[in-house]
């Protein structure tokens, strides 16, 4: 059991103030003592290059970048600063008998933290780099975003479209919400051409993902509703997003999980045909 919840099973909770000064002070520990000398000053100077601190010679640059981490303020701030890190973070290696502790392990070093403070964001790579988005409710993350992303590695196209928009998820605004939510679209667009091998728009490949859920033996019940589903999204992103910027930021969510839902119901279907072979 995580200690979080030991804590709360003996009703001393934690609250999201108390959250914060454990990141913080993990994220700062583990640099000092577990990075430590493999962090170096070209590491240091590129990071406060991506985040905007004026750079310091120091023959012990982690020193700096703890202090950096420990003057954030929110839980917001404080993991971007440390995506900053793990971005431009080059360790070391030299003759010393110490192991250097490579890129991947200062990621996923963050992952196991947020995991085990219950601070629900996710944390994905791409050839970009390390990124991170809220999570929301942890059975939709796993089934209609997390796997969909692992999925789509049989669909290159569509699988950096998701990501992009997630991204862009990760940062939205009331100002830039159809600007998102049009990111959901075409990455929709793009796996229905992608797994139907055809060019066509969304709207026209309608009649495919009705075929195709005939086809796959789909009972009407059920494939209707998603047709009519997959209407009711195209219609909403040529009302709200594709052509007129009048979405919101609260319905975003939504957006991103019909996307990973529909992928989802396809991409099933598609492997149980394989498996039935």
């Amino acid at each position: 059991m995580k200690w979080i919840d030991y804590r709360e099973k003996l009703g001393i909770g934690f609250n999201d103030e108390t959250k914060f000064r454990m990141l913080s002070n993990m994220l700062q520990n583990y640099v000092e003592t577990i990075v430590g000398d493999a962090y170096t000053e070209s590491s240091h100077f590129a990071y406060c290059q991506m985040v905007g601190e004026q750079y310091r010679d120091n023959a012990r640059p982690y020193h700096y970048l703890r202090d950096s981490l420990a003057d954030c303020r929110s839980v917001v701030d404080l993991i971007s600063h440390y995506i900053a890190f793990c971005n431009t973070y080059r360790p070391e290696h030299s003759g010393y008998s110490y192991r250097v502790i490579e890129k991947n392990e200062v990621v996923n070093y963050l992952e196991q933290i947020l995991s085990d403070i219950n601070i629900g964001f996710e944390v994905l790579n791409d050839k970009d780099g390390v990124f991170i988005f809220p999570k929301g409710a942890k059975e939709l993350d796993n089934a209609l975003v997390s796997e969909p992303l692992e999925w789509l590695n049989e669909y290159p196209q569509t699988r950096k479209e998701w990501i992009d928009a997630l991204k862009d998820y990760s940062n939205s605004t009331s100002s830039n919400a159809s600007e998102v939510a049009d990111k959901f679209r075409k990455t929709l667009e793009r796996f229905f051409q992608e797994f139907f091998g055809k060019t066509q728009t969304l709207e026209n490949l309608k009649s495919e993902y009705g075929k195709y859920m005939k086809a796959q033996g789909v009972p009407p019940e059920i494939s209707n509703n998603f047709e009519t589903l997959q209407q009711s999204y195209t219609n909403f992103m040529n009302g709200y997003a594709k052509h007129h910027d009048k979405t919101s930021k609260n319905v975003l969510e939504y957006i991103m999980y019909q996307t990973g839902n529909i992928i989802r119901l396809l991409i099933t279907l598609k492997k149980g045909e394989l498996h039935n072979e």
